[in-house]
């Protein structure tokens, strides 16, 4: 999350005021000027290293090593958005050998997130495509889909500012601001989202989209003994 944030000190329930507005952010996939990786830059690296890179981090002092291992490698197992990133991986490390062989430059390997996570994947088939989003090498037209996150190696229009706001309606917002929530990358709400139907709904001719009111509201229903989002303390706040 980007903001101005003021704590307040004293006793009681922790509060926090924000200044301006909030944005979430996701980073290129270069870090900048040799500072350690961070968001989803670790993702890019080798799990034992990333586990490291996180352990040295302020925030995880009293965290247990152990544990973050686990999630880490349970994300690269499981995680969609992490196979997203791997495709991108894989793809730059065989451009760079090509270039390499053929001694030319290395082309730019971009990748671009959809806007829509229910598209029929039949309708697109080049350059490399998966459900979540395709890698451009060394593209400069437009991908032949709605977008709303387009991610480089280092920002083409300021390569000091390692970040991208993601935009609030994106289905990638939640999975990629909460993965901890949404360990399998499962999309969250975009706009225009119908509510499948089930055996003791009724028909609602007035409203048929799920408003993100809705959604919110349904995640944070309590549902079972242990439910990750109810028990996350600050971070549910936001």
């Amino acid at each position: 999350m980007g903001t101005n944030v003021v704590d307040f000190s004293g006793r009681g329930p922790y509060v926090f005021k924000v200044h301006g507005h909030i944005r979430h952010r996701v980073s290129h996939i270069q870090s900048v000027n040799g500072q350690a990786p961070q968001y989803v830059q670790v993702y890019v690296i080798d799990s034992t290293q990333a586990t490291k890179i996180r352990i040295t981090h302020t925030a995880n002092e009293q965290c247990n090593s152990r544990i973050l291992d686990q999630i880490d490698r349970f994300f690269r197992q499981h995680n969609r958005l992490y196979y997203t990133y791997r495709m991108r991986r894989e793809i730059e490390s065989r451009v760079i050998a090509e270039s390499n062989e053929a001694g030319e430059d290395v082309p730019v390997v971009n990748i671009v997130f959809r806007c829509d996570r229910h598209s029929d994947q039949r309708r697109y088939r080049a350059p490399t495509a998966n459900e979540i989003a395709m890698v451009f090498v060394n593209s400069d037209g437009e991908p032949p889909f709605e977008r709303n996150i387009r991610m480089y190696p280092l920002n083409p229009e300021n390569p000091q500012q390692p970040f991208i706001n993601i935009n609030i309606l994106s289905p990638n917002l939640d999975p990629m601001a909460y993965p901890i929530f949404l360990p399998y990358g499962e999309p969250g709400w975009q706009p225009n989202w119908h509510c499948e139907s089930y055996q003791v709904a009724q028909g609602n001719q007035s409203r048929v989209n799920v408003t993100m009111f809705q959604y919110k509201s349904a995640l944070t229903a309590v549902i079972d003994d242990f439910y990750p989002i109810i028990t996350a303390g600050k971070l549910t706040e936001q």
